[in-house]
């Protein structure tokens, strides 16, 4: 069962915007231009040129990259599949990205007052004391959460109620569950189909510039792909290996320096590409055909029923 393989996961990190909507100069504005009042707003930029909010902000981005590597689509409220076999590997990451986001949030807080005097010249007029909350207020603005909680299961909705409708209620989860594993399973091969259609291009233009990640960004999506492949699709897993065993045994370097290997390569790399899309073809056309079936035994029915008894 899926619960016994995959939990959910979302990751909350806050962290001061350092703007302000100033209503006085937005005001000032409209009333200058003849305006409405609500037809523009003037955002101050508090802090322009702090380094080590700037920092945040970027190690802020790594872990939601490296969240959203390790997991897979789920819904639209933040929250992701993650593999069980991924889990110790992310609560071990998630460690040392609070400790560094902790740290950095400190290394801020002690050059904050420094800063403030930075822009005070910049923002002349502009400039309000108000508008800075004191380092104790401002600590509570930052913060690195992971929550984790269980996949939801119809078995487990035992809510009071006519056992038609907690049936009915069971019914809907499990399928809201199967066409959220469904979008996790199509992300997969966006994700893989995306990296060899960029190596195709890349390799089929001589002049173009690569870097040595052309080859390692697909061997990473591919090693990864088994542990994240949590619906057992055998067509992925297929694909991994083909990748593996026929794109990632050079380097670029050896790539961009020998015109046979590049060539041979990018060939390759098409190929696998075309058989991708012959299967995700070959899926779609048997969902229509199975669609198609269910609408024929509708009408077969509709016919039956509305016709007249026979003498």
């Amino acid at each position: 069962m899926i619960t016994e393989k995959a939990m959910l996961a979302a990751v909350h990190i806050s962290i001061w915007t350092a703007v302000k909507h100033d209503r006085k100069v937005s005001r000032d504005v409209a009333d200058q231009h003849g305006a409405h009042k609500g037809a523009g707003r003037y955002n101050k930029q508090l802090l322009r040129g702090a380094d080590k909010l700037e920092e945040l902000r970027t190690l802020a981005g790594q872990i939601r990259q490296y969240f959203y590597k390790i997991t897979l689509p789920w819904s639209d409220e933040g929250f992701r599949l993650l593999p069980a076999n991924f889990y110790f590997d992310l609560m071990a990451r998630m460690r040392e990205f609070e400790a560094s986001f902790e740290q950095g949030v400190e290394g801020f807080l002690g050059v904050y007052p420094q800063y403030i005097e930075q822009v005070r010249p910049e923002l002349n007029g502009l400039f309000r004391e108000e508008d800075y909350p004191s380092a104790e207020k401002l600590r509570k603005k930052f913060g690195v959460k992971l929550e984790v909680l269980p996949i939801p299961s119809g078995a487990d909705f035992r809510v009071q109620m006519s056992a038609e409708e907690q049936a009915r209620v069971s019914r809907e989860i499990d399928a809201n569950v199967r066409e959220s594993l469904t979008r996790g399973t199509e992300d997969l091969w966006r994700r893989v189909r995306e990296a060899v259609a960029h190596m195709v291009d890349r390799l089929n233009e001589p002049e173009s510039r690569f870097h040595g990640s052309l080859v390692t960004n697909v061997l990473d999506i591919v090693e990864l792909l088994p542990r994240l492949n949590v619906n057992g699709d055998a067509d992925l897993n297929r694909f991994a290996d083909q990748i593996k065993q026929r794109l990632c045994n050079y380097s670029a370097q050896d790539l961009k320096k020998h015109d046979l290997l590049r060539v041979t390569t990018a060939a390759d790399a098409a190929n696998i590409v075309a058989q991708m899309d012959d299967v995700l073809r070959g899926r779609q056309a048997a969902e229509t055909a199975v669609g198609q079936t269910a609408d024929d035994i509708f009408t077969r029915m509709s016919a039956f029923m509305e016709a007249p008894a026979a003498a």
